[in-house]
């Protein structure tokens, strides 16, 4: 029995894109009627029907609400074509080994594995507002306790008799008084000025990104990482609705389907790019693109201090990220 697809991903452009290539010609003519439904056909030379089913997905009313559901089937038509055509590389823990060897030569790779969410948005926020969000926690999850425990002091102060020993515990309450500092001390509270640098950092470095990673470990404990960022817009519910389903970290198994993009390790891309860098030190009176050329690169050392790829990292481009049911 053919496995559904539970779609959390799809990019909708570049799928029809990359299908008006496969089907020769998807978009070889298109017919549009100014009426209540406005309707895009079109026909193909490739394998028969498919252009036809495709054409007739392409549908958009006057509102511009997408049909969803056809682009799923759509995207079926996509992939089994791909698979049929033996252009797809595909990848599991038990397979990895083996066939990690041979992704140079597939245009596409379709990964199974369980995912962890990293939407780097909501991190961002979380450290810009983290002294708002310890003093509320604080204060339903600890400010019963703490007045307990100040009664509980004063009520021991005044029952001492001795004049200096009280005045002391008396000093020791007051310097105890202020929640804030009881937050500080319970890992609630930090240095504003900290948390606003720090989530500077971040918005540089990741720019607010919504990233899927994807850990492989192989039956021999060889590990490898698959990466890819998703744009909000292309997903099917908003970010939060996905992470409360499925959790940052997931129990269910996805099927991340790409465009390799990236896979080389550090030493291996420095080498390269050794030989074509310009020496700024040979070079009297850089001109204006020359400059440019060595901000770039100094630009592209610190952005890995942030982002740059692991060496056991695989970096795609994603088309679509499912569940398979």
């Amino acid at each position: 029995m053919k496995k559904l697809r539970s779609f959390v991903y799809l990019d909708n452009y570049k799928m029809y894109s990359m299908s008006s290539q496969l089907f020769e010609g998807l978009t070889e003519y298109i017919v549009k009627s100014e009426t209540t439904n406005k309707r895009e056909e079109e026909s193909q030379k490739g394998p028969i029907g498919s252009g036809r089913i495709l054409a007739d997905i392409i549908e958009k009313d006057t509102n511009q609400t997408e049909k969803k559901f056809l682009h799923d089937f759509s995207y079926n038509l996509f992939e089994d074509a791909l698979l049929k055509q033996n252009r797809v590389l595909e990848l599991n823990k038990e397979n990895i080994e083996e066939n990690i060897l041979k992704i140079n030569d597939f245009s596409f790779v379709k990964i199974s594995g369980n995912v962890v969410f990293n939407d780097l948005k909501i991190i961002e926020e979380t450290i810009a507002n983290f002294n708002k969000i310890g003093e509320a926690l604080g204060y339903v999850t600890q400010k019963a306790k703490y007045d307990e425990e100040m009664a509980e002091a004063k009520k021991a102060l005044n029952s001492i008799t001795d004049r200096n020993q009280k005045a002391k515990a008396a000093s020791m309450i007051k310097s105890q008084i202020d929640f804030k500092k009881y937050l500080k001390e319970n890992g609630l509270n930090m240095d504003d000025a900290f948390l606003k640098n720090l989530a500077y950092v971040l918005d540089f470095g990741y720019n607010q990104q919504f990233e899927v990673q994807m850990p492989i470990r192989s039956e021999n404990e060889t590990f490898q990482l698959f990466s890819a960022q998703l744009q909000r817009e292309n997903l099917k519910e908003n970010e939060f609705s996905i992470i409360k389903k499925y959790s940052r970290e997931t129990e269910k198994e996805f099927q991340l389907f790409g465009i390799l993009t990236q896979k080389l390790t550090a030493d291996s891309k420095q080498r390269i790019f050794e030989e074509l860098k310009i020496n700024s030190d040979e070079i009297e009176s850089p001109n204006m693109k020359e400059a440019l050329m060595n901000m770039v690169s100094i630009l592209t050392n610190l952005e890995n201090t942030f982002t740059g790829k692991l060496n056991y990292e695989y970096v795609i481009d994603p088309i679509a990220l499912y569940l398979e049911i």
